[in-house]
């Protein structure tokens, strides 16, 4: 049977996306747990109430302090913290919902620590595959022990990712427990072949979802995606692993399915309060860490891969008990049996609570077909957040490509731009000025805008920065005043100036977009792209950042 032939079955997966998830949201409410907690339930019919008017951007802690929760005017959330303290009671009920009363729920609502709104997340059972696929194929995506218990739909692809557990004689103690066993995601052992074909299923039907309720930004685009003219990533999985997180599965802020601790040898797991984590969209990923020494050997498939590994240093920071600082916790990181990280110390490299990415290209697995991470202390335990394996690129780094929004924008070539992340301080802002002199004005939807950097992770090599602007307030019909020199800053690159006193409107003139690229940039030796915009006159602001490795 023909993937085409498929796609007509699949259209009963993709049925009005609102009605499911009102259907989600009162299936919560109408529980025995929150019926008995109708403080819990206003809270979460509150966020999704405004989730369901597209209004999230109203889901602020003063807002629900004061409409919820019956706060003064004068609420003070520095002072009084009932907002937070319910939301972590609302994120614990609705595990409890999941795992027990609600476990047949075809949709999960989950609300990501340090956010308050709600993200409606697809679980897929058996059943809802069509009828036709034969019986073979079937037995084998779904072996007779596994139960007709709905998965979020992301677990279908990670089991299709090459994501394949230990052998039995090497899974640890923690993965034996009963109640982990029996949340294990099913299907682990089918071949890769059979997987391609869940992936693909299931993709089809999201694109039809995706189709019918306008999820693409520009559908034609999107569309383009798929058959751009780029230069071709190394075949092979994502792999995406949050060390020290007990729970299958992990869904952070851009969509990305992260699985639980896996593939380690020694160590023991670290969770941490809630807290704030630094240049990033994710702190959350930072909130559980394999700490001591340990290794990881990770099955990958031949090629040519991009590692990223995650570090924030928690513990020996100015806001801990314990103090600390530069030189509290320093050891090496080996791969394959090679140093690829000496001396390290996250304080140093990045700061205390702050998230550290560490970017390696041309990776690929040792000789067992296995990627080896080892992790010796110099002084305290070695420590790790998360751990990335990408397709990649020979000899050259992904582009990395951000919009200052929140979300994605696929341009007309087919390249994907991802929500900007990697940020400190600075102001998201959006309006509906249309931006000329552009092919691509979707670029300059948003801006990010203040007194703020971008730490971009790279490797050793060149780089080309590029640059899109445009003056939406100044001298345009929303401010009606100004004009040149009224928004006037300078721009840094690892404290090298780019260029100084960058007036858009001098340079472009008002509502229309400019693009700078700078050449033959190099990382520091944190292995950083440090991109700083530093305001002379009012803020500085950018619309797009781009990032390309260049190759002589």
């Amino acid at each position: 049977m023909k993937i085409q032939e498929l796609i007509p079955h699949l259209e009963h997966l993709a049925p009005d996306r609102e009605a499911e998830e009102r259907a989600a949201m009162r299936a919560v409410l109408e529980s025995s747990i929150f019926a008995k907690r109708p403080r819990l339930a206003s809270l979460l019919e509150y966020i999704c109430g405004r989730y369901f008017q597209g209004d999230t951007d109203a889901i602020k802690e003063y807002l629900i302090a004061t409409e919820v929760f019956h706060r003064p005017p004068s609420f003070d959330q520095a002072t009084d913290s009932i907002v937070r303290v319910e939301f972590f009671r609302l994120r614990k009920r609705l595990r409890e919902f999941y795992d027990g009363e609600g476990a047949d729920q075809p949709i999960e609502i989950v609300v990501a620590t340090g956010h308050y709104r709600p993200q409606f997340i697809d679980r897929i059972s058996p059943a809802q595959l069509p009828n036709n696929i034969p019986d073979s194929l079937m037995d084998s995506m779904f072996p007779a022990a596994a139960t007709n218990t709905p998965l979020r739909a992301e677990e279908f692809f990670l089991s299709s990712n090459g994501n394949h557990p230990p052998p039995e004689d090497r899974v640890h103690a923690e993965d034996n427990s009963p109640d982990y066993r029996d949340k294990r995601i099913f299907g682990w052992r089918s071949s890769l072949s059979i997987c391609a074909i869940l992936m693909t299923l299931v993709a089809a039907a999201y694109l039809i979802r995706g189709h019918n309720h306008g999820w693409f930004a520009n559908p034609k685009a999107a569309s383009s995606a798929s058959t751009a003219a780029t230069v071709p990533l190394a075949a092979g999985p994502e792999i995406r692993i949050r060390c020290g997180y007990a729970r299958p599965i992990f869904k952070d802020e851009e969509g990305n399915i992260w699985t639980g601790d896996r593939y380690f040898t020694g160590g023991f797991a670290t969770e941490l309060p809630n807290q704030h984590i630094a240049r990033t969209r994710n702190p959350e990923l930072y909130l559980s860490a394999r700490t001591g020494v340990f290794s990881y050997r990770i099955p990958l498939a031949p090629g040519t891969y991009e590692l990223h590994l995650h570090f924030a240093e928690t513990t020996y920071s100015p806001a801990s008990s314990l103090g600390g600082g530069e030189n509290s916790r320093v050891f090496d990181v080996q791969l394959n049996g090679r140093p690829l990280l000496s001396q390290f110390d996250i304080v140093s490299d990045a700061g205390a609570d702050t998230a550290d990415v560490r970017v390696f290209r041309d990776v690929t697995p040792d000789k067992d077909g296995a990627l080896h991470l080892d992790f010796s202390g110099s002084l305290g335990l070695p420590i790790l957040n998360a751990i990335e394996i990408l397709p990649g690129l020979p000899h050259r780094l992904r582009p990395i490509r951000m919009v200052a929004q929140n979300s994605f924008f696929v341009d007309k070539s087919g390249n994907l731009w991802m929500p900007d992340t990697y940020f400190n301080s600075g102001q998201l802002a959006a309006d509906k000025v249309a931006v000329g002199g552009t092919q691509e004005p979707g670029l300059y939807a948003g801006e990010r805008y203040g007194n703020f950097s971008y730490a971009l992770p790279v490797d050793k090599g060149r780089y080309k920065i590029t640059l899109y602007f445009s003056e939406k307030y100044w001298g345009s019909e929303l401010s009606k005043q100004g004009g040149v020199g009224s928004r006037v800053f300078d721009l840094f690159c690892n404290g090298v100036a780019l260029t100084r006193r960058l007036d858009i409107v001098e340079a472009a003139g008002s509502g229309r977009a400019l693009v700078k690229t700078y050449h033959d940039l190099h990382p520091n030796a944190q292995g950083k792209l440090i991109l700083s915009f530093v305001p002379d006159v009012n803020y500085a602001s950018v619309n797009a950042v781009e990032v390309e490795e260049e190759t002589r």
